[in-house]
């Protein structure tokens, strides 16, 4: 009962740090901007069209389309409104995921250990902060860990009933994150493994468990690529399976650029090329992992997952009460297979497109908690043997040092981060504030149309309709994409240059470089003759 009463004061700890965290938000993630475009689709148009114009899974867009009503009854419309209510649903994902991780490391190990890794996971800045973002990362590892729960416990109790339940959260989490589907076909193939040890081959044959795990896996998955016209855009699936490129659509309009642009050598990437160093090959990609993976786990705690992991059968020895029948084995297999899996596929990823996220080695780091927790167990074990003072006194050092580690990281998760923003934030309030009906804007970052609410507006994905527009009234543009020396940044310098007026600014100071953003009056001008970059 203490254990439940410490785990419970953990998940309220996670969501006040949650319900700060959104509360001092100034603008979504970037590439939330799309979530947050395709849940007001669902509110105004037939899903299934939803569905098939998007590039995104369905589900998280689903979802806040679903909680945005309600919310808006309490905080009143508008972009604030929506933000929030995205936050809402991966704030709630990841306080979820919280009971299976909780439940899977009490299995490897104890009630004790389970408790460590959750917190450890609440307090690592990486998973904290996707965890509340506009994202759907937050679901799909909450389905995920869910998915290896259920697997495990069928695999361990041969029961179809928990498979049934693993392969359909399973499918539910491809609906958030194409990925999370690996989590069923991982448990399937570590169950084909079980058998084989135990020399139960038949068993595995006549089974309805497995097929169950199937079953609820694509009905999920089929359900949706009867909708879409396929299993999915998302290029982590399709070259991680070697499906190769989706069929090239036409246009039936082309995307035209006004005349005496259209000969010039202009560069309209949406993004400015990243610095990131391309990966070439698995060694390299393995690397650029095992890096990224020590980052996540703040270095700290990336000793401490590999210490429990090399520790971990003196580990179990320490719980003499802990039953024979009830050894984790089960569990153990089926987060190996899972690793196993998942890095093939990041490897396979990685190497054909020469990049990789960070938010892609999020489920390894859940993972990697509970040894993580077993780690941080047994040095505090052994450090308490050694020291030859008074429990009280241990007691008390234990409590401190607790405290201060807590502290510390929760100062440096709720740290004002991602100051650069601000000045997108305030040139979307100038908007809101001084544009008038039928004025477009054009926002290269996007955060000004969306705090403005700006819905008919253009991102740079769609430069061409907006220089062709000649509704088209206000530019916003970050300073560092002007600053920056690249073709991209001087076709953006030339074309204000050439058509537009500076009127506002919002400088943002970071590190002596200018991060803000700048607001120009756009004159659609006449004819583009002479215009050169």
């Amino acid at each position: 009962m203490a254990s439940r009463r410490w785990f419970i004061v953990i998940v309220g700890f996670s969501a006040i740090l949650h319900a700060v965290a959104i509360y001092r938000t100034l603008v979504p993630a970037q590439d939330g901007l799309k979530f947050l475009r395709v849940a007001r689709d669902f509110q105004s148009k037939p899903w299934g069209d939803v569905i098939r114009g998007s590039d995104q899974h369905p589900l998280y867009p689903a979802l806040i389309a679903a909680v945005e009503p309600p919310l808006s009854v309490v905080l009143g419309s508008g972009p604030e409104t929506w933000r929030i209510a995205a936050q809402g649903v991966s704030a709630l994902a990841s306080l979820i995921l919280l009971f299976p991780l909780y439940s899977l490391a009490r299995s490897l190990f104890d009630e004790r250990i389970g408790l460590i890794a959750v917190l450890i996971y609440v307090l690592l800045p990486i998973p904290a902060e996707v965890g509340r973002d506009t994202l759907g990362n937050a679901l799909g590892l909450c389905c995920m860990t869910l998915s290896l729960w259920l697997g495990a416990r069928a695999i361990r109790e041969a029961a179809w009933l928990p498979a049934l339940g693993s392969g359909l959260v399973g499918g539910v989490g491809f609906l958030a994150r194409p990925e999370v589907i690996l989590a069923p076909a991982a448990i399937g193939l570590a169950w084909a493994i079980h058998a084989a040890r135990g020399r139960s081959i038949r068993s595995l044959i006549t089974t309805p468990a497995l097929p169950a795990l199937g079953v609820g896996a694509l009905v999920c998955v089929g359900s949706y690529a009867l909708v879409k016209g396929e299993v999915s855009e998302k290029l982590a699936l399709r070259h991680g399976a070697s499906i190769g490129s989706q069929k090239i659509m036409h246009r039936t309009t082309p995307q035209l650029l006004p005349e005496g642009l259209d000969g010039a050598k202009l560069d309209f990437s949406p993004k400015e090329e990243s610095d990131r160093s391309t990966m070439r090959g698995p060694v390299k990609t393995l690397v650029w992992i095992g890096r990224q993976w020590w980052d996540e786990l703040c270095w700290g705690f990336a000793v401490m997952a590999i210490w429990g992991l090399t520790r971990q059968r003196f580990i179990l020895s320490l719980f003499k009460d802990r039953d024979e029948r009830d050894s984790g084995t089960v569990e153990r297999l089926v987060i190996g297979v899972f690793v196993a899996v998942y890095l093939a596929v990041l490897v396979r990823h990685g190497t054909a497109l020469g990049y990789l996220s960070s938010r892609h080695l999020l489920p390894l780091v859940v993972v990697s908690v509970v040894w993580a927790a077993a780690g941080t167990f047994v040095c505090l074990h052994r450090l308490g043997g050694k020291l030859s003072i008074r429990p009280g006194t241990k007691r008390l050092a234990l409590i401190t040092a607790s405290t201060f580690v807590v502290g510390a990281m929760v100062v440096y998760q709720l740290r004002t981060s991602h100051q650069s923003r601000w000045g997108h934030w305030a040139a979307g309030r100038w908007l809101a504030e001084n544009a008038q009906a039928g004025q477009e804007v054009l926002d290269t970052r996007g955060w000004a149309r969306f705090v403005s609410d700006n819905a008919g507006g253009y991102d740079y994905w769609h430069v061409r309709q907006a220089l062709s527009d000649q509704r088209l009234s206000y530019v916003v543009v970050g300073h560092d994409e002007l600053e920056v020396e690249s073709p991209r940044s001087r076709t953006l310098g030339a074309l204000l240059a050439f058509a537009a007026t500076p009127i506002q600014d919002f400088p943002v100071r970071i590190g002596g470089r200018n991060v803000g953003a700048r607001i120009y009056r756009f004159q659609q001008p006449v004819s583009w003759e002479g215009f050169s970059p």
